[in-house]
């Protein structure tokens, strides 16, 4: 593991001793994403057609065709992520004839911010599907996958979405963080309850048990079975949840590259488009049977 910044290190183990004083500063750590992180894949973007001012310093960018007869793919990157994530997606679902829309999410991109909660991003994404939708199809990556499902689950105007290596509930995402940074037992509790004061929310709202009753549309999910940021449990209790959603496992792409893998752009491409290509070169795993080299994952399920 990459050892820590010492005035984090010094914090966190401060978090020990007094562990309210510290959660504030690891709360903006968390919530302050830095606009100059450019994690893999940093792939070549077509021009885009239009650049869209969708109000309040938030910025979206569209290619293809508009009209109503064009069919539109909205794709939401992650936090920290960015447009040039989907370089890949978007030159395939181009060829097969869809529009695309990509969102700078809130504090990224040339969109306006400095913190990015799980609030801010729901707005985000309703306002642009109420000013630029229906939309055909919603493709997300990390965060972004999961905060565009709960969108959908309260506000609908899209057909059908993708998961790639979401979360499916942001009370662990935030566990995960401060076991990254080294937080004690009470630095821990108090860094949640930092955060779920500020936001004005519990992070367990943020779960996919609560809102699989409202899912009604077609739902795949992508994820790898080595991703270290998000791990692939997270895809099977989404899985397990949503009655209407496919698990695909990938081996050996890690979080952010299988948004350049040849195969995953095929499934992707493929479950927008309805066709019958969207699982080649994928694991394709039953929602109601996880077994076989996928038994670590119910382990998982059962422990946390």
């Amino acid at each position: 593991m990459t050892a820590l910044p010492l005035p984090i290190a010094a914090l966190a183990a401060a978090s020990y001793v007094v562990p309210a004083l510290v959660a504030p500063f690891f709360r903006r750590l968390m919530l302050n994403p830095r606009r100059h992180v450019r994690p893999p894949p940093v792939l070549a973007l077509p021009p885009a057609d239009e650049r869209i001012d969708l109000g309040d310093g938030l910025v979206a960018w569209r290619w293809g065709r508009t009209g109503r007869a064009v069919p539109t793919v909205l794709l939401v990157h992650g936090f920290e992520g960015n447009r040039s994530q989907f370089g890949a997606i978007i030159d395939a679902l181009l060829a097969r004839g869809f529009a695309v829309v990509t969102l700078d999410v809130p504090a990224h991109g040339e969109s306006a911010g400095r913190e990015l909660t799980a609030v801010k991003f729901i707005a985000a994404i309703e306002r642009t599907l109420q000013q630029l939708g229906p939309m055909h199809a919603v493709v997300g990556h990390s965060m972004g996958g999961a905060m565009s499902l709960f969108t959908i689950a309260h506000h609908g105007g899209v057909g059908r979405v993708v998961l790639v290596s979401a979360p499916s509930g942001l009370h662990r995402e935030l566990r995960r963080f401060a076991g990254a940074v080294g937080l004690s037992a009470r630095g821990t509790a108090a860094f949640i309850a930092s955060v779920e004061n500020h936001v004005g929310r519990p992070a367990a709202d943020f779960d996919v048990r609560h809102i699989a009753g409202k899912v009604d549309l077609p739902v795949l999910l992508i994820h790898d079975q080595n991703d270290r940021q998000v791990p692939v449990a997270e895809a099977a209790r989404a899985a397990h949840a949503l009655p209407t959603a496919e698990l695909m496992v990938t081996h050996g792409l890690g979080h952010n590259r299988l948004l350049a893998d040849k195969a995953v752009v095929t499934a992707i491409v493929g479950f927008v488009a309805g066709s019958g290509d969207d699982g080649k070169g994928l694991d394709l795993v039953a929602v109601r049977d996880l077994a076989a080299e996928h038994r670590v994952v119910e382990f998982h399920l059962e422990a946390m």
